[in-house]
């Protein structure tokens, strides 16, 4: 090992061994944060990851560990689920309950996140009984039992719902970005008139959404009112919404959803107008991050976001039996 006890206070990575370290092939995990205690005594090193927590790897099981650069400004460190608890706080269920660290999600059916366990810890229960209460409590509102699954933090619970004949059905990439670098790459089309945040869609804003192509569904505004204070943003010319998104801020984390351009007014940079004026707007609310959703297959949409800035977070799936 070749920290010292000058570099506690200081990025570290440490690589481990998991497991038997006689194996054949023995397994080997790395924890990254910050050093914050070298124990001679006790031979242990205590490194305080990015979530805050704290990982004390014995010393014998240290394959390798070295001081690394500091985390590079405007990085934005997170783990998978705490960014998806945060998200589901801008994108809710109209009917929810919880089951230990599951969260369940109903809405009429509308939009996945809404109508789908999200599994955030443990359940408190076995997970065979876990998964008979998902079915009937999703069976009682007449929608099929749905589980998000956040990945890779969530791969032990995918091997076991793939085990018990769950399959995977869709899914969508997370990307985020720092709202100082998105500030600073000055997105703003010069000529395009200023974007407004409105706390209700009027009736032109939802004209302009369709979700996944179609019409609005009469459960839909009440779903894209449920948040904390949602925005509702647009680029309109003559009044009339060319390019518009929903918005919301918790804990320092924009979410953007319901992005939509008016197909006639394409390539004008309006999506990026948008974007750089919601930015502006989170920037007030104090945000720090932003965080989106693409359809895995919208490959387009996917290299727009990151020529922009943005770069992959994490990736959920859903699963149903």
């Amino acid at each position: 090992m070749s920290l010292s006890p000058t570099d506690v206070g200081h990025r570290v990575v440490v690589r481990r061994v998991l497991g038997d370290p006689d194996a054949v092939r023995p397994q080997y995990g790395d924890v990254l944060g910050e050093l914050i205690e070298l124990d001679a005594e006790r031979q242990r090193v205590v490194v305080r990851t990015a979530t805050g927590d704290t990982v004390a790897v014995a010393v014998a099981d240290v394959v390798a560990a070295k001081r690394i650069p500091p985390r590079p400004p405007g990085s934005l460190p997170v783990a998978d689920l705490e960014l998806e608890r945060i998200a589901a706080l801008g994108w809710r269920g109209l009917d929810t309950a919880t089951l230990g660290d599951w969260q369940l999600r109903a809405a009429g059916g509308w939009t996945g996140r809404a109508n789908s366990v999200l599994p955030l810890g443990d359940p408190g229960m076995p997970l065979d009984a876990a998964l008979d209460v998902v079915r009937d409590w999703y069976s009682a509102r007449d929608l099929p039992p749905t589980v998000q699954l956040p990945l890779p933090a969530c791969d032990e619970l995918r091997r076991a719902l793939e085990e018990r004949g769950w399959s995977d059905r869709w899914g969508a990439l997370v990307l985020v970005a720092s709202v100082r670098a998105l500030r600073a790459a000055r997105l703003a089309v010069p000529g395009l008139p200023p974007v407004t945040v409105a706390a209700e869609p009027d009736d032109a804003w939802l004209a302009a959404y369709h979700y996944r192509g179609d019409a609005l569904p009469a459960v839909a505004l009440d779903v894209l009112r449920n948040a904390a204070a949602p925005g509702f943003a647009a680029v309109r010319l003559d009044g009339v919404p060319v390019a518009i998104c929903r918005l919301v801020v918790d804990e320092g984390w924009m979410g953007i959803t319901a992005l939509e351009v008016d197909p006639a007014h394409r390539r004008r940079g309006l999506a990026t107008h948008l974007l750089a004026g919601t930015v502006e707007y989170a920037a007030g609310q104090g945000a720090r991050g932003v965080y989106l959703q693409v359809d895995s297959d919208n490959t387009g949409a996917v290299a727009m976001y990151e020529k922009l800035g943005f770069r992959h977070h994490h990736t959920y799936r859903y699963y149903r039996p």
